[in-house]
């Protein structure tokens, strides 16, 4: 398939080579005929030269001879009755009755007659011009060849002249078409470069406002593009992340998993071994996989936890109890867990209007994180509407304090094998009852995480 400028040539070339082959034909018949015309006036002019010579010098043929030699055309003065009264190039008494000549009797009728001839008196073709004039007819004759040549070197010269203006039209066309070619392969290599995802090149056109119009809509394109695969990149980032995260979510389950069902297998395995076990060690025995059992329970139970918030089926049973009384009641379970851990309590009475069990999750997950992530005494606030959980502990680098209430979000190289969802559900919890987590860290050196309790006070409507 040809490319467009060479279309673009060829038709045109193909289109003017017609229009010369037409306007050849045409023109030739056109200037001949014009030609013709000319040749008939010039004749008639010279009639009424002669015409003017013999009314005042007589009908002569040595005047009529003298008068050929001036005008170059062969005279003839004919009789109304059709007889030769004078010839300029011939014997007149050799020459036979004239009055049946067409121009002869086109001049008797309507005073001008012509015609195109071969005369046989002179053996060649004339182009004859007759004129009445008094009581006899002066006819003028010029040689048709002649005409002929003249006409042709005038055609010859209008095609030449013709030709010219085509050969120019095709010289500019082909500028033109190399420039169009230009253009179209500076468009090409854009889009090129923007199939390669190099959305910052930028093309300008230069030859035509269509071409301009075209580059305009690939810029936008570009753009657009460049936005979408910003988004997908991000997307791309996010899936990967998530996979990633995922991934050490399986690994943190089973590593999490692995202790507890080893320690209820070992033990299991122990008791059903060793049935005349002493009463003491089977009671020892059967509280470790108790324990064991617990922890697994609990796994499971923050996983289905986090799983209802996904899928957004949580309903809160509100109620009205004091925060205070519920911290020290968690502080007091977890001292089960951490028997060598102690709270500074600095707690007033709170009463808020909230779903208490999930609010008994929040305190619970904030005071096991302090715990987990810190050796000295944990500080619990609770008045002055904030409640806030103060440690001395790791701390949490700046990076990581607005992801680490992300599902699934674990920092890296953390001594924890942890899930990654109790800040998750922490934060979870506290936007569905309007509230806000606040988290202040310094890396190495504590950490306070707090909610605002004024905004669970009040019942809304």
């Amino acid at each position: 398939m040809l490319r467009l400028h060479k279309i673009f040539f060829n038709h045109l070339l193909l289109l003017l080579s017609l229009l010369f082959v037409v306007l050849s034909f045409v023109s030739y018949y056109g200037i001949k005929n014009i030609e013709l015309d000319n040749f008939k006036k010039l004749l008639e002019n010279e009639i009424i030269l002669t015409e003017e010579v013999l009314a005042s010098k007589g009908v002569k043929d040595d005047l009529v001879r003298q008068l050929d030699q001036k005008i170059k055309s062969r005279i003839t003065v004919i009789g109304l009755d059709g007889k030769v009264l004078a010839e300029s190039r011939h014997d007149k008494s050799e020459m036979e009755n004239h009055r049946l000549r067409p121009e002869v009797q086109e001049a008797l009728k309507k005073g001008w007659g012509w015609s195109e001839r071969y005369s046989s008196t002179i053996h060649q073709n004339l182009l004859y011009v007759a004129h009445r004039f008094g009581d006899m007819i002066v006819r003028v004759a010029y040689p048709v060849d002649e005409i002929k040549k003249h006409f042709l070197a005038l055609w010859i010269r209008f095609l030449l002249l013709f030709l010219g203006l085509i050969l120019f039209a095709l010289v500019v066309s082909y500028l033109l078409s190399q420039k169009v070619k230009q253009e179209i392969d500076g468009i090409v290599e854009y889009v090129k470069k923007l199939s390669h995802k190099e959305y910052d090149v930028f093309y300008k056109a230069k030859f035509a406002q269509e071409f301009e119009t075209i580059t305009k809509h690939l810029q936008k394109l570009a753009q657009k593009l460049k936005k979408r695969e910003e988004k997908k990149k991000k997307f791309t980032q996010k899936i990967k992340e998530i996979s990633k995260q995922r991934n050490e979510l399986i690994s943190a389950v089973s590593h999490e998993f692995k202790n507890p069902v080893a320690i209820i297998h070992g033990y299991a395995e122990s008791l059903l071994d060793e049935p005349d076990m002493p009463q003491a060690l089977q009671q020892r025995f059967i509280q470790k996989i108790y324990q064991a059992s617990e922890k697994i329970t609990y796994m499971i139970d923050r996983l289905a936890l986090a799983m209802k918030f996904e899928s957004s089926s949580i309903e809160l049973q509100k109620s009205r109890f004091d925060l205070c009384e519920l911290v020290k009641e968690s502080a007091a379970f977890l001292k089960q867990k951490y028997k060598n851990r102690s709270f500074v309590f600095d707690c007033e009475i709170c009463t808020i209007y909230a779903d208490k069990a999930l609010i008994e999750t929040v305190v619970l997950n904030l005071l096991d994180n302090a715990l987990k992530y810190s050796e000295s005494d944990v500080k619990i606030i609770c008045k002055d509407g904030l409640f806030c959980v103060e440690d001395r502990g790791i701390g949490i680098q700046e990076e990581h304090l607005e992801k680490i209430t992300k599902k699934f979000y674990r920092i890296k190289h953390s001594f924890d094998n942890s899930m990654g969802l109790g800040l998750y559900i922490v934060s979870y919890i506290l936007d569905l009852h309007g509230a806000k987590l606040h988290i202040e860290s310094t890396y190495k050196k504590g950490s306070r995480f707090c909610f605002d309790t004024k905004l669970l006070q009040e019942e809304k409507r």
